[in-house]
């Protein structure tokens, strides 16, 4: 299943290798995080993604 990963925004900058290969906190029941790319109002933003188990 697919959850955010945080409440947060963050302002997009560049490509998504920015993105790609950082380290995040382990966290039990997490598969994977990944950064998703939106836009609103403001602009682009990042928004970070799991892949769970539940």
């Amino acid at each position: 299943r697919l959850f955010p990963f945080c409440t947060g925004k963050y302002r997009w900058h560049g490509s998504a290798e920015a993105y790609t290969g950082r380290e995040v906190q382990d966290i039990p029941g997490v598969l994977a995080v990944f950064a998703e790319r939106r836009k609103d109002s403001f602009g682009p933003y990042v928004r970070l993604m799991s892949v769970t188990l539940n």
